[in-house]
């Protein structure tokens, strides 16, 4: 029993993590139409950000954590600005291409400026909660309360803000959108700031729980599009849905069946998961809209 917590446990903990990931990849996509590549690097820049200022510079938490996000928001717009601003009218997989070697640069400098050594962030908290045998830390909860808040302010500022209409307005009919007068240029800088930002609190979260390195995002960014395939590129419960339950069958598959090939599961669960319904579990829009 205690195995099987435990194993739960980290299946939560980790779809919470992908689910983090996938909402802001989700939150872009309503908005532009567009994947940004760079996500993860900027998870990756959060994480390297957070150890700067709490080990380095011994900043307390709370606001190391807030000047994070603040410094991944802005990453964001600057990467908007140069990657994607200018080549709106381009094909779109200039852009994509665009946001993909912007996460290469992105990950040169932050070599450039932490080096390529490994580093380690401490906990919030190196306390644990015992269940039914099983030891749970407390940065496992925090991640997971941490992302269940983000979800609901995501979810409340689609559904009942005037920004939150205008990317809905985007996702269901761009050409109408822009005839009711809705800025995309200011709106696209938003959502790409937001996006990045959730990046940033993901990577300050994960740290402590993974070694710090400047390929850190890159794999957490691969299992999250399992995630936003079977739920839906503009759906946000569905995303977050398939996410956890991802996560969960991994752990399980990994501790029962075999560690060795954790890392694949996710992708063995998309690729039946298509094979059995091919336009994914929830039916999303996925036309342009840049």
């Amino acid at each position: 029993m205690a195995r099987f917590v435990s194993l739960l446990a980290a299946g939560v903990a980790q779809g919470a993590i992908t689910a983090l990931i996938a909402l802001g990849i989700v939150l872009l996509h309503k908005a532009t139409g567009i994947v940004n590549f760079a996500q993860g690097d900027l998870l990756t820049l959060g994480a390297y950000v957070g150890f700067w200022l709490i080990v380095t510079h011994h900043m307390a938490t709370v606001p190391a954590y807030a000047i994070t996000i603040v410094a991944t928001f802005l990453a964001g717009v600057v990467i908007e600005r140069i990657g994607y601003a200018p080549l709106r009218k381009q094909p779109l997989l200039a852009v994509l291409i665009s946001t993909f070697a912007l996460a290469l640069g992105l990950r040169s400098l932050i070599i450039l400026w932490q080096t390529a050594e490994a580093k380690n962030l401490p906990p919030v908290s190196g306390k644990v909660w015992h269940l039914a045998g099983a030891s749970i830390p407390y940065q496992n909860i925090l991640i997971v309360i941490v992302t269940l808040i983000i979800f609901g302010m995501l979810t409340y500022m689609l559904q009942q803000t005037p920004v939150g209409r205008q990317v809905r307005a985007l996702a269901s009919d761009r050409e109408t959108a822009l005839l009711q007068g809705i800025r995309v240029e200011r709106l696209s800088i938003i959502m790409f700031g937001l996006s990045a930002a959730m990046a940033g609190v993901c990577g300050v979260l994960v740290a402590p729980t993974l070694t710090i390195q400047p390929t850190l995002g890159f794999p957490l960014l691969l299992a999250s599009f399992a995630a936003v395939v079977l739920g839906g590129f503009d759906r946000v419960g569905g995303t977050v849905g398939a996410a956890f339950a991802i996560a969960i069958v991994q752990q399980l598959l990994g501790g029962y069946v075999s560690h060795s090939y954790t890392e694949a599961y996710p992708y063995m669960i998309l690729l039946v998961a298509l094979m059995i319904k091919p336009q994914g579990f929830v039916r999303g829009v996925t036309g342009v809209r840049y």
